[in-house]
């Protein structure tokens, strides 16, 4: 018998434990589109200052300055029409959002979160940015996958 080759694919599920409000947590944002070209990767968790109108651009974390309690936190959940692991974001246009993003009421699992930031973050910086998730109700879900006994 040969072998085959198994893709494994990104899914909403491996990402996203439970909407605690029935999809309600999901909102439209504009993702501010990262380097030309350069795709938002399946966990990119984004922020932007709290109490920003709801078009106010969201960037993508990649520096410990951007861990602070002044600003609110959300993770990208596709683009402009729904679930999509890793894309492009289109420019922002005035009226338009490019992408959809989890914002509160949620559980996440962690690896493909911890995938994207922990290493840009460091181990101090990565443990702070879960807590203000937490603390937004993005409750993020402690992967133990590389725990050895």
């Amino acid at each position: 018998m040969a072998f085959t080759n198994i893709t494994l694919l990104k899914r909403a599920s491996d990402l996203v434990v439970a909407h605690l409000d029935h999809n309600f947590s999901n909102d439209d944002a504009n993702i501010t589109p990262p380097a030309a070209g350069a795709a938002i990767p399946f966990g990119t968790v984004v922020f932007r200052a709290k109490g920003l109108a709801k078009a106010a651009p969201w960037a993508a974390v990649s520096a410990a300055a951007d861990v602070d309690d002044a600003n609110e936190y959300a993770v990208v959940f596709g683009d402009g029409y729904g679930f999509k692991a890793d894309f492009v974001p289109k420019a922002i246009v005035a009226g338009r959002y490019n992408a959809v993003v989890v914002k509160r009421d949620a559980g996440l699992k962690e690896y493909y979160i911890r995938e994207v930031h922990a290493t840009a973050l460091g181990a101090a910086s990565y443990d702070v940015l879960k807590q203000l998730m937490a603390d937004q109700g993005l409750i993020v879900l402690d992967d133990d996958s590389e725990l050895t006994i």
